[in-house]
């Protein structure tokens, strides 16, 4: 049935470069499916969504296989670290499998990894991003509150999965970079857009450091990329995709990236989110509420926390472009997103 197999195919990219990556990808799954004991005729494939500086070189399928269980493919095709990505695949790995007993909270399993490129084959995790998620509810369709309660309630169980042993902070190896940066902006080495307010963060940091040096924390391994588009929510089950961590332990590192590494979204006073009461980093009240009562703990007076907060702040400024250099539209977003939640520590931190 030539007609019936067309329908199973996917439509590819318009632009070429990227659509032969795509075709790459699903000429694998032959293989994988032999490898992995699946069948391999039948299926129906689906292109799912890549980040766009990196779609000339990966591809991520969704796959229905004919007995109607679903995958997805990822497939680099770029040099890359292969050691860091096999870390990363076994941090995805452990977290499947302390999470597989917990209930409402998912990590889809790493069901085939090729054993010398970056090709690896997932379950697939069902559900729409709790980014579009949170979109929806702040137009009437759903509850943020709600929503916001079950994603912290999901990330603590995700950081309980990996906990380690309690520690002390040392913000040293921090600073140090810090330091080095600010020094280089200072002799003109190195160009920084709102460079003497990017030298006011780093002297923040400083001060941020001293009331969180020597301070106990819980330490887990991290997601490591832990962002809206990264959790995918149902009405009854938070998944967790894309892990990018295999080593470092401040699971707080992760709430920082979970509401700065989009930015201005989620913030206070943009977005669905506007009007409302400001509360840390510029993010809603209402929003730290319910995340920490889900998450079962106030992140927002931990010191630890807060100078991680600060750290991941300065790690986005250093993000953009030189002065003199061309804004693209991201990057005028996420420049006004900086200087946001700046403009909130300036005011409302002063020590």
């Amino acid at each position: 049935m030539p007609d019936e197999m067309m329908n199973r195919l996917p439509a590819f990219h318009q632009k070429p470069s990227v659509a032969e990556v795509e075709q790459r990808a699903m000429a694998l799954w032959p293989g994988i499916a032999a490898d992995a004991g699946l069948p391999p005729d039948g299926a129906a494939f689906s292109m799912m969504q890549v980040n766009s500086s990196r779609r000339d070189s990966r591809a991520v399928l969704g796959i229905r296989t004919a007995d109607e269980r679903r995958f997805v493919l990822r497939a680099d095709f770029a040099e890359g670290n292969l050691a860091a990505l096999r870390a990363h695949h076994d941090r995805h790995r452990a977290a499947a499998q302390a999470l597989r007993e917990v209930l409402g909270v998912n990590v889809p399993e790493l069901v085939w990894l090729d054993p010398e490129r970056p090709i690896a084959l997932f379950e697939f995790a069902p559900g729409e991003t709790a980014y579009r998620e949170l979109s929806f509810a702040d137009h009437g369709l759903g509850n943020r509150e709600v929503l916001l309660r079950r994603i912290g309630g999901a990330v603590a169980q995700l950081h309980a999965a990996g906990a380690v042993e309690q520690r002390r902070f040392w913000p040293k190896p921090h600073l140090a970079r810090v330091q080095g940066r600010a020094a280089k902006v200072r002799a003109g080495d190195l160009q920084i857009r709102r460079s003497n307010r990017f030298l006011g963060l780093c002297a923040m940091l400083h001060r941020f450091a001293r009331e969180a040096r020597g301070l106990p924390y819980q330490a887990a391994l991290q997601h490591g990329d832990l962002h809206f588009r990264n959790i995918l929510i149902t009405e009854d089950l938070v998944s967790f995709i894309d892990f990018s961590n295999a080593r470092f332990s401040l699971p707080h590192s992760d709430i920082a990236n979970l509401w700065l590494a989009n930015l201005p979204d989620h913030l206070a006073t943009g977005g669905g989110a506007q009007g409302k009461a400001v509360g840390f980093g510029s993010v809603a009240c209402s929003d730290w509420a319910a995340f920490e009562q889900g998450y079962g703990q106030a992140v927002t007076q931990d010191p630890v926390f807060r100078f991680l907060f600060l750290h991941r702040l300065y790690r986005s400024w250093l993000r953009l472009p030189a002065p003199g250099a061309d804004l693209q539209a991201r990057d005028s977003t996420l420049l006004s997103g900086v200087e946001m939640v700046f403009d909130w520590f300036q005011k409302n931190d002063r020590g």
